[in-house]
């Protein structure tokens, strides 16, 4: 069925004339007429009554035009759809991002969005999860990859994975063959932490504090490598996320899970109240989808 005869068939309905039909669609009356006529031809109906001054449809003509509205809307609607599935095919995309985007699958997400959406430019950025949200409120990224436990209700989330603080220990430390530790246990050590301005320094912190201790912070820094490194030689212990610092497969520390179950879930965020982009849509239903 074409659907052009159905818009005529609207048009003439609406406006009860062939002529004020023919100047809303921009054609000729005789051009309306005809696309008329093919149509009852095809349904093999008469749809309008021509004896009156005003044209009226037929008790058919009026089963056939209710049914023409949802077939034109719907038509309308697929068109609608697919021309946003193809401006989400093209565009720029900004994405700021955790440090540790390989533990957590999240270079792989990227890769295979990449792969089915190449004309989408991707921008990445590493950042830290308390400089991410001014980034996401100032909109100069569209979606982040972050630690999401501490966000309130003005952001929307979609988890990746969840994670959960462990111990992390040279070898020959008298807690290493422990299954699991808790934190009061651990407070005459010395400690090595991710620095200051990330999201797990401040978590470590607040947990030692509620296990009835202050930790002494003897290391900071960026890099889990390091940290681990001034594990194994013996200058304290630390605290990570299990699955982040099992990546690393160093045969030299014991990771040993804490009594206390200190979770933290990886998500990929946006603010709520702000419209995406086509590109933007498309990474957030792509990975809702790979979630799901």
């Amino acid at each position: 069925m074409n659907i052009l005869r159905l818009n005529y068939l609207i048009a003439v309905a609406e406006s009860g004339s062939f002529s004020e039909a023919a100047q809303q669609l921009y054609t000729t009356q005789s051009s309306v007429s005809k696309q008329i006529i093919a149509l009852e031809k095809e349904l093999h109906v008469r749809l309008f009554d021509r004896t009156s001054r005003k044209v009226e449809l037929t008790e058919q003509g009026k089963i056939v035009l209710s049914h023409a509205k949802k077939l034109t809307a719907g038509y309308n609607d697929m068109m609608a759809q697919l021309s946003a599935y193809e401006q989400s095919c093209r565009g720029h995309l900004s994405i700021v991002s955790i440090p540790v985007m390989a533990q957590y699958q999240i270079t792989s997400i990227l890769a295979d969005f990449n792969r089915l959406f190449p004309d989408i430019t991707l921008n990445v950025k590493e950042m830290e999860t308390f400089e991410m949200l001014s980034a996401l409120e100032n909109g100069s990224y569209d979606l982040a990859f972050m630690r999401s436990e501490m966000l309130d209700d003005s952001y929307e989330t979609s988890n990746i994975c969840k994670d959960r603080f462990a111990t992390v220990l040279p070898l020959n430390h008298p807690l290493s063959s422990r299954e699991e530790i808790s934190l009061c246990e651990l407070k005459d050590e010395s400690f090595l932490l991710l620095n200051k301005g990330t999201l797990l320094y401040s978590s470590c912190i607040n947990a030692c504090q509620k296990a009835g201790f202050s930790p002494k912070v003897t290391y900071t820094g960026t890099r889990i490598e390091t940290i681990v490194e001034l594990v194994i030689q013996n200058m304290g212990v630390s605290l990570m996320m299990e699955q982040a610092v099992s990546y690393l497969q160093n045969q030299m520390i014991r990771i040993v899970p804490l009594t206390e179950h200190i979770d933290s879930y990886i998500s990929l965020v946006r603010l709520k109240n702000r419209t995406m982009s086509p590109s933007a849509a498309a990474f957030w239903n792509y990975v809702k989808s790979r979630n799901s």
